[in-house]
């Protein structure tokens, strides 16, 4: 059996400011920081093989903190990329309602659209399950941390539950900054084993936001 554990990076001044990152953006936050400080502590007793991240600065940089508590190398994988929001990008949620209001519209009612001329959910499901593939072929029944975007964690689940579509992605709750999902996967089956876990953050509100 093989066990993936989807980290969502620590926190940005973007997500504080409620600015969509999608694949720009800058690091962690002092605050983020601690987050991910927080989930390197829980990652040493949880007997990692190795970790996977996306090469995006602030999941590269939670990677790497988590890295140095565990003794592991991480790889960068630009598949684990977080959704491509094209021209939203950089923009605060009030910016985008007055440029691009019918998108908004569209994106607000639960349609899979390409945000600012960037991925749909499905789009980017599929992209993330490709680097999800490399990963099992490469750990076979190992236990692997894999650092990655909220938006992208969230559509490859919805992905592998089948409900990736407009209502199917509405009933998943986000990603807390920092958070852990797990899948074990046996025999090409996968069974979710954890949604949004933020145990290892107590006493810190958790943002869950989209990137």
């Amino acid at each position: 059996m093989m066990t993936l554990l989807f980290a969502r990076h620590g926190e940005t001044a973007d997500n504080t400011n409620r600015v969509f990152q999608g694949q720009r953006g800058g690091g962690l936050s002092p605050r983020g920081r601690t987050q991910a400080q927080r989930l390197a502590a829980r990652m040493r007793t949880a007997s990692l093989d190795a970790i996977v991240a996306s090469d995006l600065e602030r999941a590269a940089e939670t990677a790497r903190i988590i890295g140095a508590a565990t003794k592991l190398v991480p790889a960068f994988d630009r598949d684990l990329r977080e959704i491509d929001v094209g021209a939203w990008s950089g923009k605060s949620y009030e910016e985008i309602k007055k440029m691009f209001p019918d998108e908004w519209a569209a994106w607000s009612a639960g349609q899979d659209i390409a945000r600012g001329g960037g991925e749909t959910y499905a789009a980017i499901a599929e992209r993330v399950a490709r680097a999800v593939s490399r990963i099992i072929a490469s750990h076979e029944n190992e236990r692997v941390l894999v650092v990655s975007h909220g938006g992208a964690v969230r559509s490859y689940i919805a992905k592998i539950l089948g409900v990736l579509g407009a209502q199917g992605m509405r009933a998943l709750s986000g990603l807390g900054n920092a958070s852990l999902t797990v899948i074990e996967i046996e025999s090409e089956r996968a069974v979710l084993r954890a949604w949004n876990d933020t145990a290892h953050l107590e006493g810190m509100s958790v943002d869950d936001r989209a990137d």
